[in-house]
C-alpha cells in the first residue's frame, strides 16, 4: 500500500514536473513569437531604399523573420498539440486509475456485503435454534406445570380425605365420650 502511494506521488510530481516545463517551453515560445513580431514591424517600417521604399535588405530581412515567425508558429503549435496530447494522456491515465480504484471499491464492498450477509444467516439460525428451545422449555414448563397441578390435585384430595377421616374420628370420639358408662359396661359384659 505504501509503495503504491510512493509510485502515484513520484508520478505525480513527474507530471507537475513536466507540466512546468511545457508551460515554460510555451512562454519561451509566445515571448520569442512577440520579439520576432516585434522584429517584423521594425523591418517594415524601414525604407532605406534610395527612393524611400524598402531596400533588397530590407526585404530579405523581412522575408527571414517571417520565416523565424513561421517556424516559431509551428514549434508553438507543436508544443500545444504536446501539450494537448499529454491532458489527454494524463486524464486517460486518470480515469483508468479510478475505474480500477472503482472496481476495487465494488469489490470490496461486494465481498462485505457477502460477509455480512454470511453473518445475517448466521445470526437468524442461531435466532431459530433460541426459538425452538426456549419452545422446548414452554413445553416443558408447561408439563411439569401440568404435572405439579395433577400432584397438587391429588395432595388436595388426600388432605381433604384424611381431614374428613379426623373429622369423622373426632365425631365417633365424642359420640363414643357421650354414651354412658353403663351402657359401655353393658355392652362390654355381653
Amino acid at each position: 500500500m505504501m509503495k503504491r502511494l510512493l509510485a502515484m506521488a513520484v508520478c505525480c510530481l513527474w507530471f507537475a514536473g513536466a507540466q512546468a516545463q511545457q508551460q515554460d517551453k510555451l512562454t519561451d515560445l509566445m515571448s520569442e513569437r512577440e520579439q520576432l513580431v516585434l522584429e517584423y514591424q521594425f523591418y517594415n517600417q524601414q525604407n532605406s531604399n534610395f527612393w524611400g521604399k524598402k531596400s533588397k535588405k530590407d526585404l530579405i530581412s523581412i522575408i527571414e523573420t517571417l520565416k523565424k515567425i513561421i517556424n516559431t508558429d509551428s514549434e508553438l503549435i507543436g508544443a500545444i498539440k504536446e501539450a494537448s496530447i499529454r491532458k489527454v494522456a494524463e486524464s486517460t491515465v486518470e480515469i483508468q486509475r479510478e475505474g480500477k480504484i472503482t472496481v476495487q471499491d465494488q469489490r470490496i464492498v461486494s465481498a462485505q456485503i457477502a460477509e455480512l450477509q454470511g453473518q445475517i444467516r448466521t445470526l437468524q439460525t442461531n435466532i431459530k435454534k433460541r426459538e425452538r428451545s426456549i419452545k422446548d422449555l414452554e413445553v416443558q414448563v408447561a408439563e411439569s406445570s401440568n404435572l405439579r397441578y395433577g400432584k397438587d390435585k391429588v395432595i388436595s384430595v388426600l388432605g381433604v380425605t384424611s381431614f374428613m377421616l379426623l373429622l369423622y374420628a373426632i365425631f365417633l370420639q365424642v359420640r363414643l365420650n357421650r354414651t354412658p358408662a353403663k351402657s359401655r359396661k353393658k355392652k362390654t359384659a355381653k
